[in-house]
């Protein structure tokens, strides 16, 4: 047997080394002096080895809806074409991307291949279908408020749907639609810095009007930013783990399960609520990009009476070139010729340290589509757990990892997902969508630019009457 431990060491935070760029028309880009580091040779080598290890190693090959081969084939044009590094990466981006996997992309660029991206002073979102302003940058001069609630249909003189689909979408690695089209909307206005981008809003006042953005880096993210509206609940910070109380409700908000030492955060934060006649606990996971199973391990424990833990089963790949032989003649063989064939690894059953004192009060688990990696590896271990915590919020993002790392020419680097979790009860795979909450709460427009937290208010209603 493989050690799961084994094949999931290598996965990290995703929201720290996901590297995301948005293509914008090139009549408006800004002018950059770009390196080409790469020789054809290396291009070819690159997408081929790419090509190569998808082929033979990426878990989710059996759900792709076109031909592999023939997206290698047409992908080499392109790589052929490409004048300088940037171009170059971007096509094997796209290319990666067409696997609709989110641990499934190029990860890391050589310097040659880094293009300086700008985050203009407002956060847009997409909601029911539409993209829309939802937030600005407060103290930014360039900052206008009247934009707020406004509908975005016209962007660089293409419907805003057209734009997104040509110049957004090929750009976004994702395992779901729905990831694919909420990571759009959060990104759909970043581009060079230097360059500019505008287009036509609809206001809530059902008035027309336009905005033209230039991208001059002073919107560039920072931890003390203050955006309007603000936040009903501000329990979120940038560590890793916080505990608040209203009244004698525990909020404990974990952002990611990286470094090891996320461990004693969540010890010190259960020892607290546990000492505490509280009358339950929100765990907020939304936003959580995951990062060490292991660590995700230690929060499953607080969660059950049971002396030990479930994690969950795995279907990997198997190759073998006898069987592929085999398979031109043989049924029972076919799988290998196909490349599909699969085996199933068991379930872990961890067992808890001494000292680790389970919650006896109701809890509620927030969860959305940012709700990622390691997280999901979590939420896939309780899920089918008897008497588990209800789930509140939004489908996750539907995507795990133990990705295969790929180092290409020039200290490019990019990984490929190797395994398909089973739910550890019933070892149905996990695959095609995220985990479902109990609870759906999905917020409206209004409600975001209320700034009213509508997931957390559900939480809170069933933590109150659960007492």
């Amino acid at each position: 047997m493989i050690s799961k431990f084994t094949l999931l060491i290598k996965k990290t935070n995703v929201l720290f080394c996901l590297v995301l760029y948005i293509m914008i028309p090139i009549s408006i880009q800004a002018q950059s002096k770009i390196k080409s580091t790469n020789t054809l040779e290396d291009k070819i080598y690159g997408l081929s080895l790419l090509w190569s290890e998808v082929k033979y190693n990426f878990v989710n090959i059996d759900r792709l809806d076109f031909d592999l081969d023939s997206l290698y084939r047409e992908t080499m044009k392109h790589v052929i074409d490409t004048k300088d590094d940037v171009s170059y990466y971007k096509e094997l981006d796209c290319f990666l991307n067409r696997l609709n996997d989110a641990h499934t992309n190029l990860f890391d660029y050589p310097e040659s291949g880094y293009e300086e991206t700008d985050y203009p002073n407002y956060g847009t979102k997409y909601i029911d279908g539409k993209y829309y302003f939802i937030k600005y940058k407060k103290d930014c001069p360039y900052s206008d408020p009247n934009l707020l609630g406004a509908e975005i249909v016209e962007i660089d003189g293409f419907p805003t749907d057209q734009y997104v689909e040509k110049f957004v979408m090929p750009r976004i690695t994702g395992s779901t639609l729905k990831y694919r089209l909420n990571q759009a909307g959060r990104l759909l206005l970043n581009g060079l810095e230097g360059s500019s981008i505008c287009g036509k809003v609809i206001c809530r006042d059902g008035k027309m009007k336009t905005f033209d953005i230039v991208r001059n880096g002073e919107a560039i993210r920072k931890n003390n930013d203050v955006w309007l509206p603000e936040d009903e609940y501000s329990f979120h910070t940038s560590e890793a783990v916080t505990l608040n109380w209203k009244d004698d409700i525990a909020f404990l908000n974990i952002r990611r399960f990286i470094p090891k030492s996320v461990c004693n955060d969540i010890d010190k934060a259960m020892a607290e609520i546990n000492a505490r006649q509280c009358r339950g606990v929100i765990i907020d996971l939304r936003g959580n990009g995951g990062g060490r199973t292991d660590v995700a391990w230690r929060l499953q424990m607080y969660l059950t009476q049971s002396d030990t833990i479930r994690s969950f089963g795995a279907q990997t790949r198997i190759n073998s070139g006898y069987g592929r032989a085999q398979g031109n003649y043989r049924e029972e063989y076919k799988d290998f010729y196909l490349y599909k064939a699969y085996k199933n690894e068991p379930i872990e059953l961890i067992t808890k340290p001494q000292g680790i004192k389970a919650l006896s009060c109701p809890v509620a688990i927030l969860i959305d589509n940012n709700s990622f990696s390691a997280c999901e590896d979590f939420l896939i271990n309780i899920y089918e757990m008897p008497d588990r915590p209800v789930l509140i919020g939004e489908e996750t993002a539907g995507s795990t990892g133990a990705p295969l790392v790929i180092e290409l020419p020039h200290d490019a680097v990019a990984r490929i997902c190797t395994i398909r979790p089973l739910f550890p009860y019933s070892m149905k795979p996990f695959v095609g969508k995220g985990i479902i909450p109990d609870i759906e709460v999905v917020p409206t427009l209004e409600e975001v630019l209320d700034g009213k937290d509508i997931v957390m208010d559900k939480a809170l209603h069933y933590i109150q009457n659960k007492n």
